[in-house]
């Protein structure tokens, strides 16, 4: 077993007057003035990370064009402060939230000054919350997935796959929101949009990914380890990665002690390099769903969270991967098996990898327009 940690900043270099971090292929619209942007969410184990990341993805984007970038959070590891900081956003660090009103107070208080845009990704918040802000944000964007509230936005974005994705939304915002639904819609980092990094695959395994979101609630990490020792000697290289709010990484480290073929990774900026150099993933259907799909990298996934279900579910039905259930479910013999069919060839890895590709089409095209939505509705 190897260790590595990768410190690397989500920006190793800096972003001059002209630059397009993204390869090209996204291009902001944006005019000359600086323009504010404030970005309410957290973190934590229970959380996880995922709202995090899309809203560093995307202020990513936004620094990079000259707009001031500042994190609202209540609850933010110290390992995602420091990577938010890294990429040039500046952090205020809200009080623990109670509800609502507790929370919009605390964040009148720590930003009182007007901002051209507002993003709201947090499950605890709703219409009451958003209207209150109103004066204090020319402009909202909600991300949502669960449709179980009502807002008050000018734009609502949902990455996620859903039947009848427009109904869900149609008695919770007003008429003239815009509405951008599904997985094209997905907030991916600047790297996943580098060509280069989109290879054909054979339907061989001989790279796995074993990434189960930043926290890894159950430690599905530790129970593959233990489906891989049941090879003895593994016929496939794995990279383990653990997120930053990993419940317990000094089990994992142990019980990857002495497996030749195994590379363990703490946080990492190079997700991107290590989903296309791998065959097959394993995971969950948080954002790294997004991720892997749009690189064409079939997975095998559980769920962990209530707002993963239909995902999971409707991801297995389209062929993109394959589900095994509740986490707390699986166990090693299950991981076990599963990867030894995908070795043995019975599962037929190549069509899951057009599958997964099929699901995100048109992706690039809606990061354009993403990008000119925001622009436009902040004048």
């Amino acid at each position: 077993m190897s260790v590595v940690y990768s410190r690397r900043l989500a920006i190793n270099r800096l972003c001059k007057e002209g630059d397009d971090p993204d390869g090209g292929v996204v291009r902001m619209f944006v005019k000359s003035t600086v323009k504010s942007v404030l970005i309410r969410v957290d973190a934590d184990s229970e959380i996880g990370t995922g709202h995090v990341m899309r809203c560093e993805a995307l202020a990513h984007r936004l620094i990079c064009r000259s707009f001031q970038i500042t994190f609202a959070c209540a609850s933010l590891p110290d390992s995602l402060e420091k990577r938010l900081r890294g990429i040039g956003a500046r952090i205020i660090r809200l009080p623990p939230m109670h509800d609502w009103r507790s929370d919009l107070y605390a964040i009148r208080y720590a930003s009182p000054a007007m901002v051209d845009l507002l993003i709201v990704d947090h499950y605890r918040l709703d219409r009451r919350w958003e209207q209150s802000m109103r004066s204090r944000a020319r402009r909202i964007l909600v991300i949502d997935d669960l449709a179980d509230r009502d807002h008050d936005c000018d734009l609502l974005l949902d990455q996620n796959l859903h039947h009848n994705a427009y109904l869900r939304y149609l008695s919770r915002v007003q008429p003239e929101t815009r509405l951008l639904l599904g997985p094209r819609y997905a907030i991916l980092r600047g790297e996943f949009y580098d060509p280069r990094l989109f290879r054909r695959r054979d339907g061989g395994m001989k790279r796995l990914l074993v990434f189960f979101g930043g926290a890894d609630p159950g430690n599905q990490s530790l129970k593959v380890i233990e489906a891989i020792r049941m090879f003895g000697d593994a016929p496939f290289e794995t990279t383990i990665v653990l997120g930053p709010t990993h419940p317990d990484p000094d089990s994992v480290m142990r019980a990857a002690t002495g497996l030749k073929e195994l590379t363990l990774l703490g946080a990492t900026c190079e997700m991107g390099l290590l989903m296309s150099q791998a065959d097959l993933a394993l995971g969950t259907c948080g954002i790294a769903a997004w991720e892997r799909c749009a690189l064409g990298l079939p997975s095998f996934v559980t769920i962990t969270a209530d707002n993963q279900r239909e995902d999971a579910r409707l991801l297995d039905s389209l062929g993109a991967v394959i589900c095994l259930g509740e986490a707390n479910s699986v166990g090693p013999l299950d991981w076990f098996k599963v990867l030894r069919h995908a070795w043995e060839g019975a599962i037929d890895l190549a069509s899951m990898t057009r599958a997964s590709t099929e699901v995100m089409a048109g992706w690039r095209e809606a990061a354009i327009e993403l990008d000119r939505s925001l622009c436009d509705a902040m004048g």
